[in-house]
């Protein structure tokens, strides 16, 4: 059984308000589409290890925040990034925000996401929403992460310059936003990128992982002095691909060739 744009053999297929989703298994990996998109993959004997290069980009962010206590990410998809966070960082507490309820159902049935863990919470609305009621409940985050898409790309609501403002309010001190983005042409990367910048204070880097890949990735620095010396972090990079098994030597260096040659 096939459809376009799907690898191996569809496990799951259905429809909500948003579109199609879809499961393929293929050679022991497991991967969701939304509507023929690859969204994310885990290899099913080693779910907390990073298939997809642009996962392992975001996880650069580990380089300039080495031990997050508190993640929100938003976007939860096939819960890969969740499966690294909660093996990487035993005692971090790990908030997932999805809008879809059929995503986190496929997510729990299809992609080994716990069914109960105290360090991990999910909850179902919109990202937009989360972030506005976040300070009634009085919650910094060291990191938010946001992976959020549609089969046609990044949720437009999270674009905007009022989100990215209650993003950064919602950090802590040493905080760190890292958000997936498309730079494919129509996706118009660099006005993204523009109103990033704008909303952290000039205080961004943007990291394009290769050629082959429609992702980039944008971190925002709530500390105005995070990014300022990006070749002192070598010694940490080199730490982190020992115990991680991500080449962040090489993120590092894209980090400083695509921002600062």
């Amino acid at each position: 059984m096939g459809r376009k744009g799907i690898a191996g053999e569809i496990v799951h297929w259905s429809r909500d308000e948003y579109g199609e989703v879809a499961v393929a298994d293929d050679d022991g990996v497991r991967s969701l589409y939304f509507g023929g998109v690859l969204q994310t993959s885990i290899a099913l004997d080693q779910p907390g290890t990073l298939i997809e290069d642009y996962s392992r980009a975001m996880m650069s962010s580990l380089i300039f925040m080495n031990n997050p206590r508190s993640v929100l990410l938003i976007g939860l998809g096939g819960g890969s990034l969740v499966h690294f966070l909660l093996r990487a960082f035993p005692g971090c507490r790990v908030e997932v925000v999805e809008i879809r309820k059929r995503v986190i159902d496929v997510a729990r049935d299809f992609f080994l996401l716990p069914a109960q863990d105290p360090n991990l919470g999910i909850f179902l609305a919109s990202g937009e929403d989360f972030i506005l009621n976040r300070t009634n409940r009085g919650v910094d985050y060291d990191l938010i992460m946001v992976d959020a898409f549609d089969e046609e790309g990044p949720a437009i609501p999270l674009l905007g310059k009022d989100f990215l403002g209650m993003c950064r309010a919602g950090l802590t001190q040493e905080g760190l936003l890292v958000m997936n983005l498309w730079c494919r042409p129509k996706d118009d990367f660099p006005s993204v990128y523009e109103v990033l910048r704008q909303a952290f204070g000039n205080n961004t880097l943007r990291l394009l992982p290769g050629e082959a890949y429609w992702n980039g990735i944008v971190l925002g620095s709530k500390n105005h002095d995070v990014f300022l010396d990006l070749l002192s972090y070598r010694p940490a990079a080199g730490e982190l691909r020992m115990k991680y098994g991500i080449d962040f030597p090489k993120y590092l260096k894209l980090l400083y060739w695509q921002n600062f040659r």
